[in-house]
């Protein structure tokens, strides 16, 4: 089956240790969540898997073959991490921004390339010339998302998509990029702290506590009153 497989991930930051064992897998077509309270290490976990910080320990494999230690080979193998606060190239244009997301792992990006990734995100389709730092916050999220599927990732991964958005964006953000990922194939890992919203979405979820994971398979059919007693 294949896919990302994370065992054993120790990461953080100079002397203080956030990941004391990390594992966590996301096969071919699913959708991951990963929860957690502010600081559990929920985005130290994707800057370690994407290689944008360094490992400290764990065996991290993608379809089998090791993850690079830099974030150019992981995106290379086909793993693309849209970061917390989307991370767009803020006065470079929506169209230049989206060129950029297929040039920097030398993808094709000519026109053909791009409106298959703004088939799912229309809204987009009509401001390729505006600048990306006057866009919406949920542009923007749909901005950063289009730009890391114009890698042709095999495994996306969001972190904290819903951050700053009013629910109704939300929504509207989730839903595309659930339909782009299953319309093309690729696989979803969502970090948020939304637990109901990653619930209802994802295949399963883990939550990420003491710098260790925990695996909830089914997540759709558990409670809200479970995923409370999980959280607090």
């Amino acid at each position: 089956m294949s896919g990302l497989r994370v065992r054993g991930l120790h990461a953080g930051y100079g002397r203080t240790v956030i990941l004391t064992g990390v594992d966590l897998e996301v096969h071919p077509g699913e959708v991951v969540g990963l929860a957690g309270r502010n600081g559990a290490g929920k985005t130290t976990t994707l800057r370690a898997i994407s290689g944008m910080l360094p490992r400290r320990a764990g065996e991290l494999s993608f379809d089998d073959t090791p993850l690079p230690a830099g974030p150019r080979g992981v995106a290379r193998l086909g793993v693309v991490h849209v970061p917390e606060g989307r991370g767009v190239l803020r006065g470079l244009t929506v169209e230049e921004n989206l060129v950029f997301g297929a040039a920097a792992v030398g993808q094709p990006h000519g026109r053909a390339e791009r409106e298959r990734v703004l088939a799912f995100f229309p809204a987009l389709g009509r401001m390729l010339d505006r600048k990306a730092g006057l866009l919406s916050g949920g542009e923007q999220q749909m901005l950063a998302i289009a730009r890391g599927l114009m890698a042709r990732p095999r495994l996306l991964m969001v972190d904290e998509l819903s951050l700053g958005l009013a629910p109704r964006v939300v929504v509207d953000v989730l839903g595309s990029v659930l339909s782009a990922c299953r319309e093309q194939g690729v696989a979803l890992l969502i970090v948020d702290q939304n637990l109901r919203a990653l619930a209802t979405n994802c295949d399963r979820v883990y939550v990420l506590s003491g710098g260790s994971t925990t695996c909830y398979e089914d997540a759709a059919s558990r409670t809200d009153q479970f995923w409370r007693s999980v959280y607090f």
